[in-house]
């Protein structure tokens, strides 16, 4: 009879446990790297977490495995930084980590950070510029901007630094950086390196329409077909900047160092700071805990997505998961007490 308790007690302690993973919530953060994997949205490290300013993209070849490049990992009192790989990978798949031992990297004592990941349809990362800093026992503070262009060979797990000698942007970091479909990688923005002194980079140097304000820490979205949504058409030469005119319904608070995510024609938007001119007077740091959908079609902030059939049914699959493990525990509960009671009975008879 007690085993049989026993055994129900567990059961029920089980069903609530499911209940509450369900319901987990991750904290605030920001200078955290997000890559969207069908139609999940993966979130890496960021402040408060243990790893921070690094880049992520998902492969070309199995739209499955996810690379980590670069950033700074702290130790468990997040005070010290500690050596780490400069490449992992992410299986989406296995939810398995892999460290990456890439062969030709130009200087293996140092990290970058702050610097944007892309891949192309061929299976190769490019990025540009970043910060260097030491791997070992810098900050985020020290180390030079630079303005190379590194790439990393996917299928040979090889580095290589392309030799641009014309047009090349001067060293920057916390830009954007978006693939066209002609294979353009599209730099806007960011925080530059100029004449030994940092300033954001002009917005307005190569393309025409309004004007817009330069800015760092920002984020960018390719899309197919007040200020702070932007519109670059690359559709014309030269490209030309617009900024629509969107009602203040559902409207976000300014945010910086945050990310964004494209899903069905949806910009998603989570975490960072948030940076609204009255608290650009103080040091206070306000972590944005919200979410945000942005409609590219329409132009319009929403409240929510409206489901096709099939979301819906998976949505309701969901919903009767939650239910049934709900029901389970409460169904769990009352067997307990009526066995208890029927033992108990049963006892003194």
């Amino acid at each position: 009879m007690n085993i049989l308790v026993n055994s129900l007690c567990l059961l029920l302690i089980q069903s609530f446990i499911f209940i509450s993973v369900c319901q987990f919530i991750p904290e605030p953060r920001y200078y955290q790297t997000s890559t969207l994997v069908n139609s999940k949205i993966y979130f890496f490290g960021g402040i408060p977490s243990a790893e921070i300013l690094a880049t992520s993209c998902i492969s070309s070849i199995d739209k499955s495995t996810i690379f980590l490049i670069g950033g700074q990992a702290l130790d468990q009192t997040k005070q010290n930084i500690i050596n780490a790989t400069l490449v992992y990978t992410f299986n989406s798949i296995t939810s398995q980590w892999t460290t990456i031992n890439a062969a030709g990297f130009y200087n293996y004592s140092i990290t970058l950070i702050r610097m944007q990941a892309i891949m192309n349809y061929d299976g190769k990362i490019y990025m540009f510029g970043g910060k260097e800093v030491d791997s070992v026992v810098g900050t985020i503070n020290n180390g030079p901007y630079i303005n190379k262009m590194n790439v990393l060979d996917t299928k040979s797990l090889t580095w290589s630094s392309l030799n641009i000698i014309n047009n090349i942007p001067t060293p920057r970091v916390s830009y954007t950086a978006t693939l066209l479909n002609n294979g353009l990688i599209i730099y806007i923005g960011g925080l530059e390196m100029k004449s030994y002194a940092f300033a954001n980079v002009n917005m307005n140097e190569q393309v025409n329409g309004d004007t817009i304000a330069a800015r760092n820490a920002h984020s960018a979205v390719l899309r197919r077909a007040h200020p702070d949504v932007a519109v670059l058409n690359t559709n014309i030469s030269p490209y030309q900047w617009s900024i629509p005119n969107i009602s203040s319904t559902n409207y976000p608070q300014s945010l910086s160092f945050h990310s964004a995510e494209i899903y069905n024609n949806i910009m998603i938007i989570a975490f960072g700071i948030v940076t609204s001119d009255q608290l650009q007077t103080t040091l206070t740091i306000t972590f944005n805990k919200n979410i945000y959908l942005f409609d590219v079609q329409n132009y319009a902030w929403i409240s929510s997505t409206a489901p096709t059939s099939t979301k819906s049914t998976n949505t309701n699959n969901h919903s009767n998961y939650m239910i049934i493990g709900i029901s389970v525990g409460v169904s769990g509960f009352i067997i307990i007490l009526s066995l208890i009671v029927v033992g108990y009975k049963y006892k003194k008879i």
